[in-house]
């Protein structure tokens, strides 16, 4: 029962986040021009904070959080991520409305591929990954921070697409930092109340890798197309988090062949959606260059 809730309420997370990228995606095409990283991202905060489709999309991606941590308390680390990847298929419809262009059969048949690989990975048996090792924990968030660091040196020597992606990779590394982090502060906010969370230092890791993602995740959506920065969050986001439940939480690693079919399949369904030909259609118009140069 719980393991349905769970699964149920992470794909309502999943609409939750991915309506709000698609609004702030929006809003992120007006403010100031972005080639990926880190460089500037001072300067584009300070205009997102002052725009109202932006706020809006926060609260939205708040509330999509807050849906999450209800599904990590109720489920494994494991299968709630294991949902994640469905937040492409939920950008591509609200990308699709706001462009009043219906998504191809191509498109279809991606989307219908990584649906598919999710049911392969939610309906394996995951055996454990309740507990987390409070070591492995700090380790695994440890080498992540190291990862995200050369991303983001790394994103400065591509071109502004390849850029997006690069730090939507990064960004997705954060986030699924802030899962784990999330279900153990989950935990123990359902033990103790919210006022034990002072004394948890996961918590404070999470308003930390949850910030992070945030900014990154503007970055990324501000330097390229959504499709783009979202299937490189799509990916790396449950894969990383897979780790974590193997490595802190000692999950069970998948059976090896559903392992490989649903790698197979999601991969194949979120190449088809970042490279559609519907991508153009869906990236808001850009300002030009001559409005916003800097001073």
């Amino acid at each position: 029962m719980h393991h349905a809730a769970a699964v149920g309420l992470a794909i309502g997370a999943c609409v939750l986040f991915s309506l709000s990228a698609a609004v702030q995606q929006r809003a992120s095409a007006v403010a100031p021009g972005r080639s990926g990283g880190i460089a500037g991202i001072e300067r584009l905060m300070l205009a997102l904070v002052r725009n109202p489709l932006w706020v809006t999309g926060a609260l939205i991606n708040a509330t999509g959080f807050g849906v999450q941590a209800v599904a990590l308390h109720l489920g494994s680390v494991s299968v709630v991520q294991s949902v994640m990847p469905t937040q492409l298929l939920f950008a591509l419809v609200f990308a699709s409305i706001a462009a009043r262009h219906w998504p191809t059969l191509a498109d279809c048949v991606s989307g219908a591929a990584i649906t598919g690989g999710v049911v392969l990975l939610v309906t394996d048996d995951h055996r454990g990954g309740t507990y987390a090792d409070v070591g492995r924990v700090a380790l695994f968030a440890a080498c992540v921070a190291v990862v995200i660091c050369v991303l983001l040196l790394v994103a400065h020597r591509f071109p502004p697409p390849v850029a997006a992606a690069t730090t939507a990779v990064a960004a997705g590394c954060s986030f699924a930092t802030t899962s784990v982090l999330l279900k153990i502060t989950a935990d123990r906010a359902a033990a103790d109340g919210f006022v034990g969370l002072f004394t948890l230092p996961a918590f404070y890791g999470l308003l930390c890798t949850c910030g992070l993602g945030i900014i990154l995740t503007q970055a990324a959506l501000a330097a390229g197309p959504l499709p783009w920065a979202m299937a490189a969050m799509t990916i790396t986001n449950p894969t990383v988090s897979y780790v974590a439940a193997v490595v802190a939480f000692g999950a069970s690693a998948p059976t090896p062949w559903v392992a490989v079919s649903a790698g197979v399949l999601l991969v194949t369904g979120i190449a088809g959606l970042a490279r559609s030909r519907s991508a153009v259609r869906w990236t808001p118009p850009q300002p030009e260059r001559a409005e916003i140069r800097v001073p």
